[in-house]
């Protein structure tokens, strides 16, 4: 009989039998190892198992002890089960809903008839909502939409994701609150067992654009210098490279012309300087000029800070006039171009084909009257062989294309731009007469600056930062990390005079020139063959046969 009780016995629980007088007539599983192999109960084994009787179940540590009354065999029977699985479910679960209650997005999840089973603090906080009042519910009886307006029941009823939603939802309080939500799908045996939306609220990102543009007008009106929106002319570059007078060549001309401008270069060269100083060499100066980062607002908000958008267009839209309506006759600036959806690339290609446009919801065509500059901080033939650009709009925004090169590459940058960051912090922290030590500016030209123009900028201001009046600015005020590649840079053991090591990507272009230029002559010099034999895109060899210095004939091909 025992054996057959010990194989009933599921894992983790116990069978512990007494008379009433708890003397024990059987036990099994956890229960044994309760008794620890006694065969009687200690008077503490006793009264656990009284209040076991008293307080149904009873919690002895990791053990929920469950007390069953047996009065046709005038015994006492207790049901052991291991809780601590439960316990550890119970912890995982308080941390669970802690960490969403601290996050700042907002979760919401249904089940599959749309009962609102989670519901975390910061979306009660973006749509005014008392937490406690809306878990259970069904989604319909908190939000007035209808089956087909609600992105999440269509997810419910589909299955299929909706990235990045606009909703608009206005508290007790008149407080507007723009929220853009991912909904997505929860599958239990290959159908939806629920659903899930997580919300961002990018009403600040749209108060501070739009914030931007209404004052725009007004220090237009006002006559007041740099009052359209920018900040630069061609006069705030400081160079003394031939690299960067080429550039300044380029960019004056490109101010002159009304055809889109494609800037290229890494991040901190300095792209949106070149940017504004086209605008303001341009004969609409007096426009604004609209710069807005792609890669930092969400695509369904970045159409319609472009666009606009017409009322209803979404849950809660208003009309408002997008950024190319804004713009008037002056300058929008893409920054980071590649880092717009492709779909929002379409769209965009499509405006600037037509030179017109529509609002988000709208059915009015509105003349498109503003320049186009954009940027990236790659190479935009490497964007669109890797599918992040179009390779249509890459070629209807570069009909002008404009390169900022590194500050490794025009090292005889780096003294007249490290003397002006001087002075321009000498006066932010009140210094004076701070001077550079005689080995100061041979360190700085030493080093690659991958973070460019930016980069040194940083590392002066905090050099200033840090020096008394009169203080030589020497190596010993660089940033840790600095003064450590540089030094081993120093420190390394000197090659003979003739054998210097070229830099990395100096290695890298010779090889890639030699390469090319074997493949040019086999070819016949036909640029076609040429770009096949390399296993690149014509267009693709072009660009590298320009960045590389290499001149192809007038051979027709």
């Amino acid at each position: 009989m025992k054996n057959n009780w010990l194989k009933a016995l599921p894992p983790d629980t116990g069978l512990l039998v007494t008379n009433r007088m708890f003397h024990v007539l059987f036990s099994a599983g956890t229960a044994e190892d309760w008794l620890a192999g006694e065969e009687s109960l200690s008077e503490g084994e006793v009264q656990t198992l009284k209040k076991a009787m008293l307080q149904r179940p009873y919690f002895d540590a990791a053990l929920k002890i469950e007390y069953v009354p047996l009065p046709e065999e005038d015994a006492l029977a207790f049901w052991f089960s291991d809780w601590r699985e439960v316990q550890n479910a119970q912890w995982m679960l308080r941390c669970y809903e802690t960490i969403l209650d601290n996050i700042n997005e907002g979760v919401i999840a249904t089940d599959r008839d749309s009962n609102i089973i989670i519901y975390n603090r910061q979306l009660a906080e973006f749509e005014d909502l008392d937490k406690n009042e809306i878990m259970g519910k069904r989604l319909m009886d908190v939000y007035e939409w209808s089956m087909e307006s609600s992105e999440h029941m269509q997810v419910l009823k589909t299955g299929i994701p909706i990235d990045e939603s606009n909703y608009i939802v206005v508290t007790h309080l008149g407080k507007q609150n723009q929220l853009v939500a991912t909904t997505l799908p929860i599958f239990e045996d290959g159908e939806v067992a629920a659903a899930f939306s997580i919300s961002r609220n990018v009403t600040k990102i749209r108060e501070i654009y739009n914030r931007t543009i209404e004052l725009q007008p007004r220090a237009i009106n006002n006559n007041l210098p740099q009052s359209n929106g920018t900040r630069f002319t061609f006069e705030d570059l400081i160079f003394k490279s031939k690299k960067m007078a080429a550039l300044l060549n380029e960019s004056q001309k490109a101010a002159l012309s009304p055809s889109p401008v494609l800037i290229y270069g890494e991040t901190g060269t300095g792209k949106e300087i070149i940017a504004q100083s086209i605008h303001n060499a341009g004969k609409n100066a007096t426009q604004p000029f609209i710069g807005i980062n792609c890669a930092a607002i969400p695509e369904s908000l970045l159409e319609s800070l472009i666009f606009g958008t017409v009322k209803g267009a979404f849950t809660g839209a208003e009309s408002s006039a997008g950024f190319f309506e804004q713009a008037q006759e002056g300058t929008i600036y893409l920054d980071e171009i590649n880092s717009m959806p492709l779909n929002l690339q379409a769209k965009l290609l499509r405006a600037l084909q037509e030179k017109r446009f529509r609002r988000i919801g709208g059915t009015t065509e509105i003349p498109l009257r503003c320049k186009v500059i954009s940027s990236t901080n790659k190479d935009p033939l490497e964007c669109v062989l890797n599918g992040q650009l179009r390779q249509d709009l890459y070629f209807r925004l570069s009909v002008m294309t404009l390169f900022t090169p590194p500050l490794r590459e025009r090292p005889e940058d780096v003294e007249p731009l490290a003397e002006y960051f001087v002075q321009k912090y000498e006066e932010i922290y009140s210094s004076t007469d701070i001077r550079f030590d005689e080995n100061m500016m041979d360190t700085l030209k030493s080093y690659n600056w991958p973070g460019n123009v930016r980069e040194l900028e940083h590392v002066i201001e905090r050099a200033i930062s840090l020096m008394d009046d009169g203080e030589l600015l020497t190596p010993y005020r660089l940033p840790p990390y600095l003064r450590k590649k540089i030094n081993q840079k120093f420190f390394e053991e000197p090659h003979a005079e003739n054998d210097t090591p070229a830099r990395l990507h100096e290695a890298l272009q010779s090889v890639e020139k030699r390469v090319i230029m074997d493949a040019y002559s086999k070819s016949g010099q036909n640029m076609t063959k040429a770009a096949e034999i390399l296993g690149i895109k014509r267009q693709n060899l072009q660009y590298r046969m320009r960045k590389l210095g290499i001149s192809p004939t007038s051979k027709t091909e």
